[in-house]
């Protein structure tokens, strides 16, 4: 997964090289908290989970303060959740087990995420420019494990849906190294706004804070 990444960037920047300078490219390591919700009251949040976005940016600006945001990454996310009632079947690939009344499932995501954004920035203040940018995060599930009571982790793809959708809102700044290269950091809230899981008699939905810090070129 890592290298189809790397190989996209590298023609991500051909493709800058070829079109010119409306586009701006970066690369991203951004430390998350994530935390996951229920909308019932027997289903609830245990602990948070440290995570970690990473991959690459691309912006293209149509006007000097304004641009269209995407880009890929691979977003590692989760959470913890206790369940009053506990579950019959819970599916993993070594089969269907059960977690017992008052159990708790930690879960370990990881998706391949494609934010889609609309991104502001303000005009060169010294050597600082400060942003902020509002959109959409389709994401496709690669990997799904999950642990029961602190237990082995066990693979659970069909608990989680392959295809989810979040939103997020962002500010930034960036600080500029010369020849077109800048160094970048931010804050955002994000939320997967979907249902998550694939049982139906309750809907599991997340909270991202995360921590942007990259560059860009």
């Amino acid at each position: 997964m890592l290298r189809k990444i790397a190989i996209l960037f590298i023609l991500l920047l051909a493709t800058n090289v070829a079109f010119g300078q409306g586009f701006k490219f970066g690369i991203l390591f951004d430390p998350t908290i994530t935390w996951l919700r229920s909308d019932v009251n027997d289903v609830t949040r245990d602990k948070v989970r440290l995570g970690l976005d990473i991959g690459m940016s691309a912006d293209y600006y149509f006007a000097r303060n304004y641009a269209f945001a995407t880009g890929i990454s691979l977003f590692n996310t989760g959470g913890t959740l206790r369940y009053a009632k506990g579950i019959e079947n819970f599916c993993t690939k070594e089969g269907n087990v059960s977690v017992a009344a008052g159990g708790k499932v930690k879960y370990k995501l990881q998706y391949v995420k494609v934010p889609l954004a609309m991104k502001f920035k303000t005009h060169m203040i010294g050597r600082m420019v400060y942003s902020a940018n509002l959109g959409f995060d389709p994401m496709l599930r690669v990997s799904a494990r999950a642990a029961i009571n602190d237990g082995d982790v066990l693979k659970v793809d069909e608990e989680i849906k392959l295809l989810n959708m979040g939103w997020h809102f962002g500010v930034g700044s960036q600080y500029s190294l010369g020849q077109e290269v800048a160094i970048f950091g931010g804050l955002s809230f994000m939320t997967i706004f979907t249902d998550m899981t694939t049982p139906s008699n309750h809907k599991i939905t997340s909270g991202i804070l995360m921590l942007r810090i990259g560059m860009m070129f």
